[in-house]
């Protein structure tokens, strides 16, 4: 069973890499240092991005404009590392509310103002002076509620509103969609996701649904998409419809560990965020940086993936008002733009082409790219797991084809073990990423 798991990622990771992205992303932002996890656009077409910190209480809420120029709104939000399962939780997601107010939605933690919806008020704000939880205007405790239903966990991650102006929140720790009556501020459990069977020899015997999002549907129900627990299985993820009855239903599936969702604004297709693949456990036991994606869900049920070429991992996505697309790749700290409407204007930018080989590889690979224009470029290989192998700076470079040899070591000159890598091309702020797979010795 492992070694048919281990055949079904690499060739999942080796896919992803052979399609060619629709668009060739650039980075639009860069710099997330601390857990770059939500995007939201407010009115005035400003990107806010939200860091659920480092684990020590620093969780930020950073407000990025069109030129991708980046001012500190708050900062000192709650973030806890929980150490049982070796990850931070923090602030998660920021939504714009009527009458100049912010909501920060804040997974679970150890500090008083975690497991909570923060609210704040956007014209206390001055540019240069960042808020802080002294600014907070109200707090909705959702984990006093979660726990006072028996649960042990409360980690609220995203919500959305209905027609009425209802609020209804995905709680990854609950595994339930709550809802908060808008009149009353009354909390109610709408929907608890059951949990999946596991059909392999380790990790529980019943693996975590957690529902990642809810979104509100034109009908009055909602879509939820969910990550799964450990072992993260491939293709088990699912969007479910979600009546007001609490009925749910399949709408789509063969999903890995999704985590956002959002409509694409041009077609009105349902889009999804795939955070990454989860590797081997007898060997990678973490995600596979560059397996992230956002497939588009058809009319006619087929998906389509709309954004690839990310080089880490992916949280969230978002669309400005043009339909372009945003996608925060966590691993790189950075705001990747997927430009799908170009101004007439606008010049016309060459993606560069690239191709490795021999690949797969026992001793040495060339790298071989093409540039249309002059353009500072970079190379950086990293291994599934996002460790920095080898780095190469190739500086100001003129029109042309180039190319160059990794001889398989890492930075400080040992041959590195066999396993599938990442090379990371950078021309200008162009990304190009590509699988690279290292044999032993024959």
């Amino acid at each position: 069973m492992q070694k048919q798991l281990l055949l079904t990622v690499l060739a999942i990771c080796m896919a992803m890499f052979t399609l060619t992205a629709q668009v060739t992303p650039t980075v639009f932002a860069e710099g997330f240092t601390t857990g770059l996890i939500g995007l939201n656009f407010d009115a005035d077409g400003n990107l806010w991005a939200t860091q659920h910190g480092s684990g020590n209480d620093d969780g930020s809420i950073i407000i990025v404009d069109s030129a991708g120029n980046k001012t500190t709104f708050m900062t000192g939000l709650p973030s806890t590392y929980i150490q049982a399962a070796g990850e931070v939780v923090g602030s998660f997601r920021t939504y714009q509310l009527p009458d100049n107010k912010v909501l920060i939605v804040v997974g679970e933690g150890s500090h008083a103002l975690s497991e909570a919806l923060l609210i704040v008020d956007k014209t206390d704000f001055t540019p240069g002076t960042p808020l802080t939880l002294a600014d907070v205007v109200q707090t909705i405790k959702l984990g006093d509620f979660i726990h006072a239903q028996g649960f042990i966990q409360s980690d609220p991650f995203n919500v959305d509103w209905d027609a009425e102006g209802n609020l209804y929140i995905a709680d990854a720790g609950a595994n339930s969609i709550v809802k908060r009556d808008k009149d009353t501020g009354e909390l109610s459990i709408v929907k608890t996701l059951t949990g999946i069977p596991n059909p392999l020899p380790f990790g529980p015997p019943v693996i975590d649904p957690v529902p990642t999002k809810v979104l509100a549907k034109e009908d009055g129900d909602f879509l939820v998409c969910q990550l799964t627990g450990f072992p993260f299985l491939v293709g088990a993820a699912k969007v479910f419809n979600l009546d007001t009855a609490g009925n749910l239903s399949v709408h789509a599936e063969g999903f890995s560990c999704l985590t956002d969702m959002s409509y694409d604004p041009k077609d009105d297709n349902l889009c999804v965020m795939q955070f990454g693949i989860f590797g081997p456990v007898d060997s990678t036991l973490n995600f596979i940086i560059g397996t992230a994606s956002v497939i588009k869900i058809m009319p006619d049920g087929s998906q389509v993936p709309v954004a690839q070429g990310i080089g880490g991992l992916a949280p969230t996505f978002t669309f400005d008002a043009n339909g372009d697309l945003y996608v925060a790749d966590i691993v790189f700290g950075q705001i990747l733009k997927y430009s799908f409407t170009t101004a007439v204007n606008a010049p016309h930018v060459e993606t560069p082409k690239v191709k490795s080989y021999p690949n797969p590889f026992s001793e040495q690979i060339t790298i071989e790219y093409e540039i249309a224009q002059s353009a500072q470029v970079s190379v950086e290989i990293f291994d599934l797991t996002g460790r920095r192998m080898a780095s190469f700076d190739q500086g100001k470079q003129a029109a042309g084809t180039y190319s160059f040899n990794w001889n398989a070591n890492d930075a400080s000159g040992q041959k590195a073990a066999p396993g599938m890598y990442i090379y990371r091309l950078s021309v200008d702020k162009q990304l190009i990423s590509g699988a690279m797979n290292l044999t032993g010795k024959k």
